[in-house]
């Protein structure tokens, strides 16, 4: 999986520049680097500039558009545990969440969370229980009888799954994840906006760049850039009817492949004026 970045020393040369408002697609290349764990890249871009840029993603967002990428690249196997892996991420961004509107103390509901992050059963209850409190009904789960049993044979047991199961599960866990997620930014919107923040890639990159300017003295230049992703917090392609994210997981699929295709990219400081 290849995530589209930006070159902070690119873009500083165009803002000192003054011009042009409008990006020809090569004043600022977009370089591609691989997903990572802490959402800071160490960018090389076509110019030769070195610079880092950081994600203002959340980890769930990212580990199911990894597993769409799976689906994509034929492991099929992988993709069920990378999108079995967002869901239960998803779960402890939801039960963060509401627990933020009862408590402003984001260090307590870490604490607390601790005492259940090692135990999945225990934070799907507290998730549904959460749920049924905030919404007074049952949330969308995995059935019981066909993708729990599929799920722990592909994890658990060494089951290697068609493409079409893997399609399947995925299309499974997205209507789990973007049911839930709709509910939640509706009812919750500044607790879900402030969750995002605090768990969210930005966040930690930026405190791990004031420590690192704190013990060498030397300024962090960085850019930030937001994945669009297929589940997406804070940009949900739910908002706009035209979203070029619309679909299931076929349709992305067939989005992916497109953006793998050698492509022109522009970049818009202003919108553009009409002739």
């Amino acid at each position: 999986m290849l995530l589209d970045l930006i070159c902070f020393d690119c873009l500083m040369e165009q803002v000192n520049k003054g011009e042009p408002n409008v990006f020809d697609g090569t004043s600022i290349p977009t370089p591609f680097e691989q997903v990572n764990n802490d959402g800071i890249y160490e960018v090389n871009c076509a110019k030769g500039h070195k610079s880092k840029t950081i994600i203002d993603n959340i980890n769930f967002e990212i580990l199911f558009e990894y597993g769409l990428n799976a689906i994509v690249d034929g492991y099929y196997r992988e993709a069920v545990s990378s999108i079995t892996s967002a869901m239960e991420r998803y779960f402890e961004f939801f039960i963060k969440t509401i627990l933020r509107n009862t408590t402003t103390d984001f260090d307590s509901i870490s604490k607390v969370w601790k005492k259940v992050s090692s135990q999945s059963e225990r934070q799907l209850g507290a998730y549904i229980m959460l749920y049924f409190q905030a919404f007074s009904k049952e949330p969308l789960l995995l059935n019981q009888n066909k993708e729990v049993p599929f799920r722990n044979s592909v994890i658990h047991k060494g089951y290697i799954p068609t493409k079409d199961e893997a399609v399947n599960y995925g299309n499974s866990v997205m209507n789990i994840i973007e049911q839930s997620l709709i509910d939640l930014k509706q009812k919750f919107p500044k607790e879900t906006e402030l969750t995002f923040e605090h768990y969210g890639y930005k966040k930690k990159a930026e405190e791990e760049f004031k420590k690192i300017e704190k013990d060498t003295g030397i300024e962090q230049n960085f850019a930030c850039v937001n994945i669009m992703t297929t589940i997406d917090v804070k940009h949900g392609r739910e908002i706009n009817p035209k979203d070029g994210r619309k679909g299931m997981v076929e349709d992305r699929i067939v989005s992916i492949l497109k953006r793998r295709e050698p492509r022109r990219l522009t970049l818009l400081k202003d919108k553009p004026k009409e002739k």
